[in-house]
């Protein structure tokens, strides 16, 4: 059963092996194939500021994947997704589009819709993923 946690500065440890499983996509978003508790800590700070929650993707007991948002995004007042990973060893099991949908249950009880997120030109995994589950790009 899926379910989400929240994701605090003390669990930094399975927040590094989950983007860690990703080195492909931390070369598009940082510049590195691994992230250290450095790389964690800045996020978490940035995460402060711009009220973005951070949730860790459970199935069971397991961690499969982190999803960052901001219910009302200080530049526009819409809610965006600013990061949607799944751990490497979960991807191509069709997971991400239940994670989405169970997600996007949650946003939209907060009486709130998905206006926006962000994806990096070069991330063709994750554009067609949003694609495929009705986002288009702008």
């Amino acid at each position: 059963m899926i379910h989400f946690e929240l994701n605090t500065i003390d669990k930094k440890h399975i927040e590094i092996d989950m983007m860690n499983s990703n080195p492909t996509y931390n070369l598009i978003a940082k510049g590195k194939e691994a992230i250290d508790e450095q790389d964690v800590e800045e996020e978490f700070r940035e995460s402060v500021d711009l009220e973005v929650v951070r949730l860790f993707v459970k199935n069971k007991d397991d961690d499969i994947g982190i999803i960052d948002y901001c219910l009302s995004n200080p530049s526009d007042g819409k809610t965006w997704i600013s990061l949607f990973v799944i751990h490497k060893k979960y991807q191509g099991s069709g997971l991400a589009e239940k994670i989405y949908s169970q997600f996007e249950t949650r946003i939209l009880d907060k009486g709130k819709k998905i206006n926006s997120l962000a994806v990096h030109e070069i991330n063709v995994q994750g554009i067609q993923l949003w694609s495929s589950l009705g986002f288009r790009k702008i």
